[in-house]
């Protein structure tokens, strides 16, 4: 998951954008008109404002968003209007449940004590509810869900004043991921799970691991194209998304069954990131469900750790304030979890030399040093060239002809590796056989042809090789092996070592 946090400068900016538009244009009309027809007055309207959740900066753009109709509040419509918020809290309830119904057009009808309210101030307060709205409430389906659930939205104020009251309506375009049918999937899924885990007669521990161990045996990382991938909708019914969609399957599950549950967000050295925050007793502790699937319990290694061993994720800076860590306090080690976690993986591993000179029929022992010690150390060792010296499974090196080979030593996952550059001297191995690329060869007077030697075997010393020709008139030959036809006829040259004991030739015959 990779969302940017400049996200969040969109949304300020878009705010300060509306309130302009309202306090700047508000007298003359540019912007808020008071339409009238035979039967209505309506009242003053502002421009829809659209921005992207600020969560989904880098991923969504205001072009794929729902565009609503321009709303035109009947003044006599409003006032029949029986069920009018008379308060902020009345306000946020109403566009809290809206979002949870995942209605459009979210319009929530006020009528507030008092005439001091302007356009600036009910667009502030217009924003301000919606952000209280989606705070966490402990419930599954509302808080995090919700503020991870829309992909963008519009807003949209009218209001006026009459008998001492502010009246008017707050309406939101909202772009959802999901459809309200598909959230009835999950609603129903969720149920389901949480019964099959048992998860009622667990204790706050037991639930958090029942609920990690579902979704890392049972969610996939999705790397598809389609959006529906960071819902919850995706981890619950397909059991497959990025790691937003795990985190939020598992804040629906551990909320909906009393386990305080947060989403965090946050980088990675991949990128963006999202994880979950969870409590047992009075402090928090990290979980990443994303990191661990697929793996055994006892390999989990992002299950109930403290910030200190969760180094590698980096929150954002509405995770990581004071007040944050304040609400939800962090515990200072990680939670006891026995066997689980228990597979200590290898973070670095070296060979405490990096060359070995040995003589041919001795050994010598290397060490491997495995970061962090206590790490499963099941170590893989491996020769290059075992004719040239042979390693054990405990990191003993033995010379067996002079040469040279690299000794390896790996992690059983091959994903941690050091090498050793190993020369092995003494007696040193003859040349026991010469072989030319060609046998014969047919060349025009002038030409010239690259004669190659093989020697065997690929570890003999004392190479040195001497070439000749039968006959310097019709064929020469260069000291590199280069042959140069010179007149008509046939000879043959010869490669040979320095003492003459090997030898290969090559017939040559020049048109």
């Amino acid at each position: 998951m990779r969302h940017k946090i400049m996200g969040v400068k969109l949304r300020i900016t878009a705010i300060v954008l509306i309130a302009i538009l309202f306090v700047s244009f508000s007298g003359s009309g540019a912007f808020i008109s008071k339409a009238e027809n035979n039967e209505n007055d309506y009242l003053p309207t502002t421009q829809i404002i659209y921005r992207v959740n600020p969560l989904y900066a880098d991923v969504v753009d205001v072009s794929d968003l729902y565009h609503g109709k321009e709303t035109q509040v009947s003044i006599k419509s409003l006032l029949a209007d029986n069920n009018k918020a008379t308060s902020t809290d009345e306000i946020i309830t109403a566009i809290r449940e809206g979002l949870k119904r995942q209605d459009k057009n979210i319009i929530v009808n006020f009528s507030l004590d008092g005439t001091g309210y302007d356009g600036s101030s009910l667009i502030t307060l217009q924003d301000n509810a919606f952000d209280i709205a989606m705070e966490h409430t402990g419930k599954g389906d509302e808080g995090d869900y919700l503020k991870w659930g829309y992909s963008g939205m519009g807003m949209q104020v009218a209001y006026d004043k009459k008998d001492g009251k502010t009246i008017g309506t707050f309406t939101y375009f909202m772009t959802y991921y999901t459809t309200p049918e598909q959230e009835q999937s999950v609603n129903a899924k969720v149920k389901q799970i949480s019964s099959s885990l048992g998860l009622a007669q667990k204790n706050e521990y037991e639930k958090i691991l029942a609920v990690y161990e579902y979704m890392c045996k049972n969610v996939k990382y999705d790397y598809g194209s389609s959006m529906l991938k960071y819902t919850c909708y995706s981890a619950a019914i397909n059991n497959s998304a990025v790691c937003q969609g795990y985190a939020l399957l598992i804040y629906r599950l551990l909320n909906d069954s009393g386990v305080s549950c947060r989403l965090i967000a946050g980088d990675t050295k991949s990128g963006g990131h999202g994880w979950n925050i969870v409590r047992v007793g009075s402090y928090y502790y990290n979980i990443d469900a994303t990191w661990d699937a697929g793996k055994v319990s006892e390999k989990y290694s992002y299950f109930m750790k403290c910030d200190n061993e969760f180094d590698d994720h980096k929150r954002w800076t509405q995770y990581a304030s004071s007040s944050f860590y304040s609400a939800y306090p962090m515990s200072s080690t990680s939670y006891n979890t026995g066997k689980v976690g228990s597979y200590i993986p290898i973070k670095s591993l070296a060979i405490n030399k990096d060359k070995l000179t040995i003589k041919a029929g001795e050994s010598s022992s290397l060490n491997a040093k495995v970061v962090p010690a206590k790490a499963e150390s099941t170590l893989v060792w491996k020769s290059s060239n075992s004719s040239v010296a042979t390693v054990s499974s405990n990191g003993k090196v033995k010379g067996i002809a002079a040469g040279t080979c690299q000794i390896t030593v790996s992690s059983q996952d091959s994903k941690f590796k050091s090498t050793c550059y190993v020369t092995v001297t003494g007696k040193s191995a003859e040349v026991k056989s010469l072989k030319l690329n060609k046998k014969k060869i047919k060349l025009e007077k002038g030409k010239k042809f690259q004669l190659k030697v093989t020697i065997s075997p690929d570890t003999a010393e004392n190479t040195e090789l001497v070439w000749k020709s039968s006959n310097g008139k019709i064929a020469k030959i260069t000291k590199k092996g280069v042959v140069k036809a010179k007149g008509k006829g046939k000879c043959k040259i010869t490669v040979m070592t320095k003492d003459g004991k090997k030898k290969a030739t090559c017939t040559v015959t020049v048109k």
